[in-house]
């Protein structure tokens, strides 16, 4: 007949326990978690077995924290499970199943390994295990009814039990075979539990660390020849509350024991000394051991012998928290020695800080706590020491040590600070200032630069002195630009200068970055300014300028009048055909002429006269021509008669010139026939007589 599947093998129990007993089910043991220790029957015949068994059960039983604890043997068939409150009744409940399967005198070559899982899960089904119940599986590994699905079945144990919240620790012991090993860390790293294999030492050792929260450090590790001893010196330093030797040993015949500095064995008889004994292990708990070098011991016959230590010591070296260091400036790092929040006083100690710096190089540094080299008060228990300057931003590791005069512990930490490029400032100076009395004149202007970028500041954070022969006096900062508001990286300098003279220019940068103070000055700039006059004003207008316009106004007037009283070009020159040759009162003319020389025709600007080197100047009524007779006709005539120099025209005088007669008139017949043909609209108007 075919097996039936674990999985249907379990839900039948479930069933069958949970009709049986309803009331168990509605009243669940243990709502604070139970620890179920499952021991095989198949350690019987190997003593090694046994005794790992032992130790390892009896080590559950006494450090679960859970509130129940459930025991019970397994081999061809399982037993009942049996529970107990955890503590001692927990301890001797498990006892007893020990002794029961030290008593038998062979167990079984294989146990039916799924049976007991089958029972286990039915039993915390049945009592309504809280999430976080843990099932120890000790055993010797061998499975009845193995086959090709074991593995299988093995992963539908563990998600099983996972899916409710169980986890599964196994244990196998020294004689399991290295597959079964394998199955079995499947079986516990299924369900999320751990996996222990007490035929090694390390086995051992991290199931005391699970169940015991010790935290060890191997400290002994030998063969040990026949009636020879193992000695291993142990440093416990000053604070050490508690310190926990565990001893796992492959015969217990092997005598192990611990000794104080002064040569005192450790003895259960004693206050402050814990000892507790199983076959394959040993754990001796000494509480506020005297610092000094301790000795760990072990006598007995040929075999091997491990010793594990885990040291309570409260104290923890850490760096004192603080913002980063600047690149570029020297700097102080404090630490100390804290129990808790509290740094502690120590005495005869010693703090090396090795720095491996974001830069590639190595300093090492000797803190003090004498008020000294950096340390702001002496003796409480802040040790600090001031560094050379970080030359790049990035994280400093710090290899922290704390050692004392008068003992060999040293307690380490691994730490790091940060450094970072703070902000500076450029100041970029102006040589050469002029202004006058009263106003501001930039003098200067300042950049803030963290690295290689602008860095936004506040102007409240920089100030500016500036210091002449005077004395000295504030300057205000003005941004060039603001990029958010009222923050900007570059700044104007400007001041009132009381005198000309030479000055100096300090400038302050004053601000928090990443939430450290900090502080810069550039260097001092020097300026050159010069005090200009203004002049006297009228409406900001020089006086000066007012008196210069007035003398422009007055020449011009002066000059418009002048032109004014000048008289305008009149009369004509008519042929003998009364043809009019010139109109004066119509010449075209540049502007130039027509102001500067308003009253004067040169014949040469009278295209249509036969004659030139003469020229023709009004006044008032009066009309002259004059003639140059060096450049002018020598053959001209006026009334018939050799032109003068200067000759007073008047109406209907002849001018003679190359046989052309032409006649001067101040009004011209033709002249007004045109004009009152214009205004007759094309036909002549009558012309009055000489006598009208």
């Amino acid at each position: 007949m075919r097996r039936p599947s674990l999985i249907a093998l379990i839900a039948i129990t479930v069933l069958f326990v949970g009709a049986a007993l309803p009331a168990h089910a509605a009243n669940p043991v243990g709502q604070d978690g139970i620890m179920v220790i499952l021991l095989d029957e198949g350690a019987s015949p190997v003593q090694r077995d046994l005794d790992a068994a032992e130790t390892v059960a009896l080590t559950m039983a006494r450090d679960t924290t859970a509130g129940t604890v459930a025991s019970a043997s397994y081999g061809v068939e399982s037993n009942e499970i049996v529970t107990a409150e955890s503590g001692p009744a927990g301890v001797r409940l498990v006892d007893d199943v020990i002794t029961s399967v030290r008593g038998m005198d062979i167990g079984p070559a294989r146990s039916d390994q799924f049976t007991a899982l089958a029972d286990a899960f039915a039993f915390l089904s049945r009592v309504d295990a809280a999430e976080g119940s843990r099932v120890a599986f000790v055993t010797a590994g061998r499975i009845l009814g193995e086959s090709e699905n074991t593995r299988e079945r093995l992963i539908s144990v563990a998600d099983l039990f996972a899916a409710e919240g169980w986890v599964i620790d196994v244990a196998t012991l020294p004689s399991t075979e290295p597959v079964l090993r394998e199955l079995m860390s499947g079986l516990a790293a299924g369900s999320n539990g751990f996996f222990y294999d007490t035929g090694t030492a390390a086995g051992i050792a991290t199931l005391f660390e699970n169940y015991s929260q010790l935290t060890l450090a191997n400290s002994m590790n030998v063969e040990m020849h026949d009636n020879s001893a193992a000695i291993v010196n142990l440093d416990i330093a000053p604070h050490t509350n508690e310190f926990t030797s565990v001893f796992v040993r492959q015969h217990e015949s092997v005598d192990v024991a611990v000794f104080s500095p002064n040569g005192t064995r450790a003895a259960a008889e004693m206050e402050n000394v814990d000892i507790r004994t199983t076959p394959s292990a040993v754990i001796v708990r000494i509480a506020s051991p005297v610092p000094g070098n301790w000795t760990l011991q072990g006598i007995g016959p040929a075999s091997k012998l491990v010793a594990s230590v885990d040291i309570d010591n409260p104290l923890e070296l850490r760096l004192i928290e603080q913002p980063p260091l600047p690149v570029g400036e020297a700097a102080v790092i404090e630490a100390a020695a804290f129990n808790g929040e509290s740094a502690q006083l120590l005495s005869g100690a010693d703090i090396v800080a090795t720095i491996s710096k974001a830069s590639g190089t190595t300093e090492v540094v000797a803190l003090n706590d004498e008020g000294v080299n950096g340390d702001r008060l002496a003796s409480d228990g802040i040790y600090s020491v001031k560094l050379s300057a970080p030359k790049a931003q990035g994280i400093n590791h710090v290899d922290l040590q704390l050692s004392w005069t008068d003992y060999a512990a040293i307690l380490r930490s691994d730490t790091a600070f940060r450094s970072e490029s703070f902000p500076i400032i450029n100041l970029t100076e102006v040589k050469d200032v002029e202004t006058s009395l009263g106003n501001y004149a930039t003098v200067a202007r300042v950049q803030v630069l963290a690295g290689d970028y602008p860095y936004l500041t506040s102007p409240g954070d920089i100030s500016a002195v500036m210091a002449g022969a005077g004395g000295k006096f504030e300057a205000i900062i003005l941004p060039v630009d603001e990029p958010e508001p009222g923050r900007a990286w570059e700044f104007d300098i400007a001041a009132i200068i009381p005198e000309s003279g030479a000055y100096e220019v300090e400038v302050t940068l004053d601000s928090v970055f990443e939430g450290r103070p900090f502080t810069r000055t550039a260097p001092i700039a020097t300026s050159s300014a010069t005090i200009v006059i203004e002049p006297d004003t009228i409406l900001g207008v020089p006086v000066w300028e007012f008196g210069a316009l007035g003398a422009i106004l007055v020449l011009i007037a002066g000059f418009t009048i002048w032109v004014a009283r000048k008289t305008a070009p009149f009369g004509y020159i008519v042929d003998d055909s009364d043809r009019i040759v010139v109109d004066f009162a119509r010449i075209n003319r540049s502007f130039v002429k027509r102001i500067f020389s308003k009253n004067v025709l040169a014949a040469s600007d009278l295209p249509d006269l036969p004659f030139s080197g003469s020229s023709f100047k009004f006044n008032g009524s009066d009309v002259t021509l004059i003639h140059k007779r060096a450049i002018g006709d020598p053959s001209m005539r006026v009334n018939s008669r050799p032109v003068g120099p200067e000759v007073e025209l008047g109406e209907n005088v002849w001018l003679g010139v190359g046989g052309r007669l032409l006649t001067f008139q101040l009004s011209s017949r033709r002249a007004e026939e045109d004009v009152s043909e214009d205004s007759t609209g094309g036909e002549p108007a009558p012309v009055p007589s000489h006598s009208d």
